[in-house]
């Protein structure tokens, strides 16, 4: 391992997943499996600017399917996108998802 590298965190190695918070409260995002790389990729979503992600349907689908896969509440429960709206997530809080999500999954 070079010096710049860091070291994989446990939770990524066993696919636990790491945790973010939002508006005072803690998800858990789990990393992407490879069999499901090619079908994000497909799905062309933004991670940066999420005003796009939410005002187009389709993408807004996108951004729910995702979030049901692989960011969990507090209780360990899916989070959907609706789920995120309850919670008062703004799109920065999405856009920290994404990173999140291809932060772990990169």
């Amino acid at each position: 391992m070079s010096k710049q590298e860091a070291p994989v965190p446990l939770s990524v190695m066993v696919g636990s997943g790491e945790n973010f918070e939002a508006k005072g409260k803690t998800y858990t995002v789990k990393p992407i499996p490879l069999k499901c790389v090619a079908e994000f990729m497909a799905d062309n979503l933004s991670i940066g600017s999420q005003l796009f992600n939410i005002a187009n349907k389709e993408a807004s689908e996108k951004v729910n399917k995702w979030l049901n896969g692989y960011c969990f509440d507090e209780k360990g429960e899916k989070m959907t996108l609706e789920k995120a709206m309850d919670d008062e997530w703004d799109i920065v809080d999405l856009k920290n998802f994404f990173h999140k999500l291809c932060d772990l999954s990169g």
